[in-house]
């Protein structure tokens, strides 16, 4: 006898969770038991009390909270020249139209529980009740006070009136529902009267249209391109982004001409070159392809010898790196045409790197144009990005079998490792230029920026490097029993599974990272901490406010660290690490 397939059951849904109420919630976790309840009582009071101390501190009359708002610029941007602030608002909006693309690849389109969305409104609502409340007992009240307090009223009410009224299965879509939040975000920096005179909050209302703009455009795209394709052309974007941001549109760079012209032809030429050299490599037998390989690093050793421009000597160089990949990931039609575009837009992208570096800038200004959170951002961004290629590079040495790689990165990393930030930035501002030559000009924040990544790579070495041992043997028992070469296995295998089990510690290195950058100020660099320090409290209109500004400085750090913390969990949990 056989089963039709309309005699089969049809599986029943999963169970709903049931909903449970505050007082249930808190009689099973924090009043289980009495050592439960007493734990809890103490924490409790504990807690409010600091919480009553800071209110205390935050609600004094002494405080000079009034200097944040008109100094909102210099926290942001410190020197920049005020009349070509417009380069700091494009950069802006680019990160935001980059930020509205990647929110598709993030999976932000879908539809959230509207009880979700209530309950977090209530969760807000009563932090802000609780918050006015202790405020009261502050020596002097004011109109936040009583907003926090009616503000926290109306939402705890808002709250808990559609979840009496609204069903559990009800959802709204999540872009609407940032939609929202982002409004009220925009309706609290209206209130807080940011120098209006400079149109911020016009600004950043054309940010936010952005971001919601290139969500609804990145959806399109989507729908057009294939899933792969559409990820790689947004983080390629994103690659490019922060240097065109901080060397073409924030430096405004003025190139001279009559330097470049004679050796751009040279430049075009290695290009010419590259197409050649790796469909020669790609046919070639390993022996001959070795051969090719052999001669193309001769010639880039050759290119550091004589004086040859610095952009050939570093498109000599990309090209033996493309040449010596070839027989190793390049081996078919299809990959060949990718290494061949890789190419043209690798080299490319470095000539135009190149001359924006040789450039001068166009801004009016007297000292270094970077400054404040702008800075900060360039160090910690631009210090793990430079330090991820060079600490994989250290974890393969020191795993590697030959005794010179190995040595090599394991006397590098212990060296670097023995030593505290602040030495090694002293070291690249005060002992690097001694060994340059007397015509090249290195700025202070390259020397922190190579300093920062040279430091974070030896500890990102050793984190990979754990991971690399976490990686079973039978994983490469498998890769050779494919035919794989020794690195088709370590790319393809062995490292994405070794970087997957370290996300959680690489996350917690950017942390630290971001935080570290604040040492820059003791070489003379205007970062975010020392801005908020140093620079507004002794301004005439502001002084008294180091504390206040203190303040700001830990928020704003707290909230950037919090926000990576977040964004790597949900990393994790779209990859399953620590799953089985």
């Amino acid at each position: 006898m056989s089963l039709d397939s309309h005699d089969l059951i049809p599986p029943e849904p999963p169970p709903k969770a049931m909903r449970i109420s505050g007082f249930n919630w808190a009689r099973k976790n924090l009043f289980s038991s009495v050592f439960s309840g007493t734990l809890t009582v103490i924490l409790t009071v504990g807690l409010l009390l600091g919480i009553l101390a800071v209110l205390r501190f935050i609600f004094s009359p002494d405080r000079r909270w009034e200097v944040i708002p008109p100094n909102a610029a210099n926290y942001t941007v410190g020197s920049y020249p005020r009349d070509d602030l417009g380069n700091i608002w494009w950069s802006v909006w680019i990160i935001a139209a980059l930020t509205g693309m990647s929110t598709v690849l993030w999976g932000v389109g879908g539809r959230i529980s509207v009880v979700k969305v209530v309950a977090g409104v209530r969760a807000a609502g009563v932090t802000a009740l609780v918050v006015g409340v202790l405020s009261l007992w502050s020596p002097a009240g004011t109109a936040i006070q009583s907003w926090l307090v009616w503000g926290g009223a109306a939402l705890i009410v808002a709250g808990w009136v559609p979840m009496r009224l609204l069903s559990e299965d009800r959802t709204v879509a999540t872009a609407n529902a940032l939609a929202g939040l982002v409004g009220l975000g925009m309706v609290v920096l209206w209130y807080l009267h940011l120098d209006r005179t400079s149109h911020w909050h016009l600004r950043l209302i054309v940010t936010a249209l952005v971001v919601i703009a290139f969500h609804w455009l990145g959806r399109m795209a989507k729908r057009w391109l294939p899933d792969s394709t559409f990820k790689k052309v947004v983080t390629m974007l994103w690659v490019i982004s922060f240097p065109v941001i901080y060397m073409h549109i924030q430096r405004n760079p003025s190139v001279a001409w009559e330097e470049v012209l004679p050796w751009l032809p040279w430049a075009a030429l290695v290009m010419a070159v590259g197409p050649v050299a790796i469909g020669l490599v790609s046919r070639l037998p390993r022996e001959q392809a070795a051969a090719v390989n052999f001669l193309l690093g001769a010639v880039t050793i050759f290119s550091w010898v004589v004086e040859w421009p610095m952009a050939i000597r570093v498109m000599t160089l990309l090209l033996t790196l493309f040449s010596m990949a070839v027989p190793t990931f390049a081996s078919s039609p299809q990959t060949r045409k990718v290494f061949y575009w890789s190419w043209l837009g690798g080299s490319l992208c470095a000539l135009y790197f190149f001359l924006l570096g040789v450039a001068s800038t166009g801004l009016d200004t007297r000292g270094d144009f970077l400054g404040g959170f702008n800075l900060t951002i360039l160090l910690a961004v631009g210090g793990i990005a430079l330090s991820f290629p060079v600490g994989l590079l250290l974890a393969l040495g020191r795993t590697s079998t030959m005794p010179i790689f190995r040595i090599l990165s394991v006397a590098y990393i212990e060296v670097i490792r023995g030593v505290p930030l602040i030495t090694v930035l002293f070291f690249a501002d005060k002992v690097i230029p001694r060994f340059l030559p007397p015509w090249v000009d290195v700025i202070g924040e390259t020397k922190a920026l190579l300093a920062i990544a040279a430091f974070a790579a030896a500890y990102l070495a050793e984190n990979v490097r754990g991971g690399l041992q976490s990686v079973s043997s039978g994983q490469f028992e498998a890769a050779r029993a494919l035919g794989m070469t020794t690195s088709q296995m370590t790319m393809l295998v062995t490292l994405p599974q070794a970087l997957k089990a370290v996300i959680p510690a690489m996350v917690g290195q950017a942390i630290a990272l971001f935080k570290d950058t604040s040492l820059v100020a003791i070489i003379g660099l205007a970062d975010f901490l020392r801005v908020a320090r140093d620079v507004v409290p002794n301004q005439p209109d502001s002084l008294g406010s180091v504390l206040e500004n203190l303040l700001l400085a830990a928020v704003v750090y707290w909230i950037f660290a919090f926000s990576f913390s977040r964004a790597s969990q949900r990393l994790e949990k779209r990859l399953g690490v620590g799953t089985r």
